[in-house]
């Protein structure tokens, strides 16, 4: 992978943590725990890759 696929991919993930963020709020304040669940869990799959990347 060149540096600029590794860039792209990298401000993804960042992007898709942040958006994940946002949605663990908005549904933790509107009582919806399925929802948060999911997507705390998709954060931390998101965050795990970044970390793999930036380790790489």
């Amino acid at each position: 992978m060149n540096p600029e696929q590794k860039q792209q991919i990298v401000q993804w993930l960042n992007q898709q943590i942040v958006h994940s963020n946002e949605t663990v709020n908005e549904a933790h304040q509107s009582n919806q725990f399925e929802k948060e669940t999911q997507f705390e869990g998709m954060r931390d799959a998101f965050m795990r890759c970044l970390n793999k990347l930036n380790n790489a």
